[in-house]
């Protein structure tokens, strides 16, 4: 949570909703633009520590929520507040609560990536650019099916990336994540990408893992304080709220004015960049390219050779992106 790993920058504010957002938030310095971080699942803008330290220090600005069901935030136990419809206006308010500058460079990754696809489509006078981390642009305009994802990425790779996701919208898969925090942290973070598909990814390979005693060396790029400081934030916070990310998006589906827009609404007419993750397993990387290709007018895509976490294990590569990024905005001023 914000206050937990950065105590002197995290600030909370209350919404006109009653909600409480946990956040970090640092200052741009001179013309420098501001950059709006969100987090996927399960995770907290704690993902962003190594932006959070050094993109302030090149003298850009920073506003990271922890979203709805982490950290500082309020965390319903039902997962209706969970869904697009409800998280874009409170983010929106958040933004525009803290900020008083006009645009901010959207930054998301996983389910943050979604959060931004939507937010964008609804307040485009929000940003100046897009950055898509590991997942690109995720509208959901139609219901989302764990078994149609399931049997699509067999398809285009010959396994499955989506199984979990069976595990996470079920009763009893928060308690059962809970119970093996530890082992899971190890299977999240793990040395070898390539153990998400048969853990991850294959129906009923995250429940086999969960009912053994198998163990699963980390990656060398998360050392054990960071290690265990992520898995404190989320112990603290339990996985109900990030879990209900998943129920919403599978048992709410998407809201009608989202099904009724035209296509062109859901165009991207700013420059956006996707950072894609070569060795991750839990994405479809080539579809969310070709996706991006067709909405995107101005579009670049960097291929890093990481996992998921590309903030965590491509930090140097990600910075260096995000700052190119940031002076190029400076540059067109």
């Amino acid at each position: 949570m914000a206050s937990t790993a950065f105590p002197k920058l995290a600030r909370k504010a209350i919404l006109s909703d009653g909600t409480t957002y946990g956040y970090i938030h640092v200052l741009a310095t001179g013309s420098k633009p501001t950059f709006l971080l969100l987090h996927g699942a399960p995770s907290s803008s704690y993902i962003w520590h190594h932006q959070v330290e050094l993109l302030p220090k090149a003298g850009f600005g920073i506003l990271v929520p922890d979203l709805l069901g982490y950290g500082d935030t309020d965390k319903p136990e039902s997962y209706e507040p969970y869904q697009m419809k409800c998280l874009v206006p409170q983010v929106h308010e958040l933004v525009t609560k803290v900020l008083d500058t006009p645009k901010v460079i959207g930054v998301g990754h996983d389910f943050g990536a979604g959060l931004l696809s939507h937010l964008y489509v609804h307040h485009k006078e929000l940003f100046s650019q897009l950055v898509f981390i590991a997942t690109g642009f995720m509208f959901l305009d139609s219901p989302f099916d764990p078994d149609s994802v399931i049997q699509m990425s067999k398809e285009i790779l010959g396994y499955s990336t989506s199984g979990y996701v069976k595990v996470f919208i079920s009763p009893d898969g928060a308690t059962l994540v809970e119970k093996n925090d530890r082992r899971v942290d190890s299977l999240f973070y793990a040395q070898d990408p390539k153990v998400w598909i048969e853990y991850f990814g294959e129906p009923g390979g995250f429940t086999k893992f969960l009912e053994s005693d198998i163990e699963i060396p980390v990656a060398h790029w998360i050392s054990p304080a960071e290690l265990e400081m992520h898995n404190r934030i989320l112990r603290a916070g339990g996985y109900t709220g990030p879990f209900n990310w998943y129920k919403a998006a599978v048992f709410c589906g998407p809201a009608k004015e989202d099904q009724d827009l035209p296509a062109e609404e859901k165009t991207i007419n700013i420059p956006t960049l996707f950072i894609a993750t070569l060795k991750d397993y839990a994405v479809i990387t080539d579809m969310h390219i070709q996706n991006l290709r067709g909405l995107a007018k101005d579009l670049r895509v960097e291929k890093l050779d990481v996992g998921h976490w590309a903030m965590l294990e491509g930090k140097e590569r990600v910075e260096a992106l995000l700052e190119e990024v940031g002076n190029a905005q400076i540059r067109e001023l």
